[in-house]
């Protein structure tokens, strides 16, 4: 499923932190067409969260279209992505190519970025905790 973090001091729900995420992974073809999601239970235990916390989450995502629910078959990504892809943040893109590029003009290496991006993480994170 790829990295998956709560962030249970940042002062956003947890059901939007989950939602968000798994908008990006539907969003960003890490979850295909068709792929069967791991169930609510699997997800709230995975997490540590309650089953209605996943429950809600899943229910807003098929609201929205992202997925759907076949009744004692599971829960899987929506077939039809077209708007999906529409919603999808090139602006983050469009950034994250520039940082890679300025990034290898100064020699940096993809482990130097990587910290680099991990650092305003944390800094994002501790403020949030002030």
């Amino acid at each position: 499923m790829g990295a998956f973090q709560i962030d249970e001091t940042s002062g956003v729900p947890l059901w939007i932190q989950i939602r968000k995420r798994l908008v990006f992974l539907i969003v960003s073809g890490r979850f295909a067409r068709g792929e069967r999601l791991p169930s609510v239970r699997e997800l709230s235990v995975r997490f540590g969260v309650n089953y209605n916390t996943v429950n809600k989450v899943y229910q807003d995502l098929e609201r929205d279209g992202y997925i759907f629910t076949r009744r004692g078959l599971g829960t899987y990504v929506s077939e039809t992505k077209e708007f999906i892809q529409a919603e999808f943040d090139d602006e983050i893109v469009a950034l994250a190519g520039k940082l890679v590029d300025v990034a290898a003009e100064k020699g940096m290496l993809v482990d130097d970025v990587m910290e680099l991006v991990r650092d305003q993480y944390a800094k994002i994170a501790h403020r949030s905790q002030a």
